[in-house]
């Protein structure tokens, strides 16, 4: 079942919302409820309502109609009711977690009061946040959409430099085991025979003075790149 809410922004609306979804407020939030209580399934979408959320709420009430919805679309936030009948929600937490079109989903599990640890256990999981029923209000549902939105931007965000740390790491290392040594040899070798000229100048007048500020400066970029194939080697063992 699905219910569209295009709610407009009134003066009683959660603050807590306003940044996080202002790049969402230009589409419906795709929203599922899934709960093996009707009645509590209403009172979530209600609630998403009276947060001001402009969303469209589909409703599950099994891990077969979860699995059903989550084949046809992309949600943005899935709330899981704990306890489902002869299934329960930590199953349809890894349900959500494995489908390759859900990564982007916000999950949040809602849980009875009595129901901390399980609540722990969900978020070590993978789970963006929890809400205890008992207490769910406009202003719990708005706090914690928010701060799950923080918490996958700011995993995001780990991840991504993680991932380009990687990548860095990776052509620093195929730089190094290809072309490294060979260059410090011609390095080497090129200093060595600006040193030789330089001596040769010195004990007669063969070679134009002109060039011997090119040969300083030669001498001086090679030292520079050698300087630099080190301070790569360096960088590659600090990434291990």
């Amino acid at each position: 079942m699905s219910r569209e809410l295009d709610t407009r922004k009134t003066d009683n609306e959660p603050a807590e919302l306003g940044g996080h979804l202002s790049t969402e407020s230009q589409r419906r939030l795709q929203i599922l409820s899934l709960d093996d209580d009707q009645l509590d399934r209403l009172r979530l979408i209600r609630t998403c309502e009276q947060a001001g959320l402009r969303c469209a709420c589909d409703e599950a009430s099994t891990l077969t109609e979860l699995r059903l919805a989550i084949d046809k679309k992309s949600y943005d936030v899935i709330f899981i009711d704990h306890k489902l009948g002869l299934d329960n929600g930590m199953d349809a937490l890894r349900i959500i977690l494995a489908h390759e079109d859900q990564t982007g989903t916000i999950p949040i599990m809602v849980t009875s009061a009595t129901e901390h640890r399980v609540a722990v256990e969900a978020m070590r999981i993978g789970c963006a946040d929890y809400l205890v029923k008992e207490e769910l209000t406009v202003s719990a549902l708005s706090k914690s959409i928010a701060s799950a939105i923080e918490r996958r931007v700011m995993y995001a965000e780990i991840a991504g430099a993680r991932a380009l740390e990687r990548e860095v790491k990776a052509t620093i290392t195929r730089f190094l085991n290809t072309c490294g040594p060979e260059m410090r040899i011609i390095l080497s070798n090129t200093i060595k025979t600006l040193r030789s000229l330089k001596a040769i100048n010195r004990t007669s007048d063969d070679i134009d003075p002109l060039l011997l500020p090119n040969f300083t400066l030669l001498e001086r970029g090679c030292f520079d790149l050698t300087t630099f194939v080190d301070d790569l080697e360096s960088v590659v063992q600090r990434l291990k």
